[in-house]
């Protein structure tokens, strides 16, 4: 079995900005968009041959997928489409694989020349994630883009979706064969609903017979420009509206419990959410850091950490209370390993450099959990157990699934860790982190957490001697004395896996398991919960399926331990 390769960003595309109106890439000898007109040209070939907007009217939903993202620029004509014509309470989803992501300056320069699209283009750059590798998943409204940088090839047999209408807009398939082989159309074709419709500039020979090939019917159509023709396809059937009529109830109001209920709501589904007071959820700390988790291999749950990380910035960036951190290492061996992840870069610059001797994570967020609770959890929350007797329950309780699994085999670890509160010092400016962390804040300085294993079943007392290790740890790592104050000290419990990923899954009895998040619930929880509610309502997912897999209990039989 081949070894995991560094994780790395995607390589830049080689861009030429010498012909007026439009970047070429050096490395294919061609260009992005038409000079003729790129605006035109997509409407002309891209909507207009797979017959939008009819095509997506009074729709639920509709999915667009594409090889080629380029500029951006078919997403954002077909996200200006979409906003003059859709339906209410409809949902436009748009799927595009790049392996040479531009960075925003390059998105920037090269969406200027249209400035009807500029409302969309400076949203898209917003939230642009860089030439990060893997999915990312970004949400406009009632528009979600999907995006996975990576080679097509891979990125097809990751992705789980069923595209509606495919805009094939790779480079010539003379100058970029790769893109338009036998192997890729088939690909396209297992990837669709029926009735599915094509639409690319090229009507070459060999194209033609691969789509032809993979059942796809094809026509030629008058060009655009200076191109004689363009090509339209189309699979047998007819593409069906799938109404969404799922109404799971969600146990747990922390931040896995609430991530779900606003991913839901998303879709126009408004869930009961059922809390169990007398659990001390980590969810209701008065802090929490956002901040990667770094791998220096490329594996699907490497590129997860990356993802769920840049995701959670966008969801949280309302209910900030700081940015940027300092992560100081405990050792020589992690100080290298610093160095080494810098060296690799697998986040853009401003995510990850070095501080001195220290770790600088810039764009890491201190954020409010309570703030982002209160959005996103309905106002009136269910105590009772009535959830039993609903069919499709979801199970984010975090500590109370100790209680609800305990006739079940299947097997998490529970952790105790308490906070301690110290009287604030001038000597700490910003989040400080180094397998503890200290914090400051309004009211004071933030000192946290010990691990411990769960001994009792009331965890949630705060220990003396648990303030002395926060303090004496803090003192260790960052040098100052700091000195317990009156604000009363809180412990809580994590929930964990045997190999410390997240736990998604259905169980036998119909309801699923959302659980396992460790210390990474707020990091983890959000875009977690958005592949949960895509799973369940049939949406594309914003993960692999390689990276589902490791996420469920029966894929990976290592996943099995002994209860604590």
């Amino acid at each position: 079995m081949p070894q995991p390769l560094p994780l790395t960003q995607c390589d830049p595309p080689k861009l030429d900005w010498s012909r007026h109106g439009t970047p070429a890439a050096t490395n294919f000898g061609d260009i992005y968009f038409s000079t003729d007109g790129g605006l035109e040209e997509t409407e002309t070939v891209f909507l207009g041959g797979c017959g939008l907007p009819e095509g997506w009217r009074n729709k639920e939903r509709f999915v667009i997928g594409e090889l080629g993202f380029g500029s951006g620029l078919n997403f954002l004509a077909a996200w200006q489409c979409w906003e003059k014509t859709k339906t209410p309470n409809t949902r436009l989803h748009f799927v595009s694989i790049e392996k040479f992501p531009f960075e925003a300056e390059q998105l920037e320069k090269a969406l200027s020349a249209w400035p009807s699209l500029k409302p969309y283009a400076e949203k898209l750059i917003t939230a642009w994630p860089g030439r990060v590798k893997g999915f990312h998943r970004l949400h406009f409204g009632d528009v979600t883009l999907t995006l996975i940088h990576d080679d097509i090839s891979p990125a097809l047999d990751a992705l789980d979706a069923s595209i509606d209408a495919w805009f094939l807009d790779g480079f010539s398939p003379s100058k970029n064969p790769d893109m338009w082989s036998i192997d890729i159309m088939a690909k396209l074709a297992n990837l669709s609903a029926p009735g599915a419709r094509l639409a690319t500039f090229t009507v070459a020979g060999a194209v033609r017979s691969a789509l032809q090939n993979a059942g796809f019917k094809t026509e030629k159509k008058a060009g655009f420009g200076r191109k004689r023709h363009r090509l339209e396809g189309h699979l047998p059937g007819s593409i069906k509206d799938i109404k969404s009529n799922i109404s799971p109830v969600i146990v747990g109001a922390g931040i896995s419990g609430a991530s779900l209920a606003r991913a839901f709501e998303r879709r126009n589904i408004i869930l009961q959410v059922f809390h169990d007071p007398n659990h001390n959820a980590a969810s209701h700390n008065a802090a929490a850091l956002i901040k990667p988790r770094l791998d220096l291999q490329d594996r699907p749950e490497s590129r997860f950490f990356l993802s769920s990380y840049l995701y959670a910035l966008q969801a949280y960036r309302d209910h900030t209370l700081d940015r940027s951190l300092i992560h100081l290492p405990k050792t020589d061996i992690e100080l290298a390993r610093f160095q080494k992840l810098c060296y690799q870069a697998p986040l853009p610059i401003n995510h990850l450099t070095m501080h001195g001797n220290a770790l600088l994570l810039q764009n890491s967020l201190l954020i409010e959990p309570q703030s982002a609770l209160k959005a996103w959890l309905p106002k009136n929350l269910l105590i009772d157990d009535s959830w039993k007797r609903h069919s499709c329950a979801i199970l984010a309780a975090g500590f109370g699934l100790k209680q609800i699994l305990k006739d079940n085999d299947i097997a998490l670890r529970y952790s105790r860790g308490q906070l301690t509160w110290a009287d604030p010092d001038s000597a700490l400016k910003h989040p400080i982190t180094y397998g503890g962390y200290a914090l400051p804040l309004e009211e004071g300085i933030l000192l946290g957490a010990t691990h411990d294993r769960v001994e009792t079943q009331t965890p949630f007392t705060p220990q003396e001697i648990d303030d002395i290790k926060n303090i004496e740890s803090a003192k260790t790592y960052t040098g100052i004395t700091l000195t317990k104050s009156e604000k009363p000290s809180r412990a809580s419990v994590r929930v964990t896996t045997a190999d410390t990923l997240p736990l998604v899954d259905k169980m036998d009895d119909g309801r699923w398991l959302f659980t396992g998040m460790g210390s990474r619930g707020f990091v983890f929880a959000p875009l977690l919960a958005e592949a949960l509610a895509s799973k369940i309502c049939g949406d594309p997912m914003p993960v692999s399926k390689q990276l589902w897999a490791r996420f469920t209990v029966r894929e990976t039989s290592s996943r099995k331990e002994r209860p604590s």
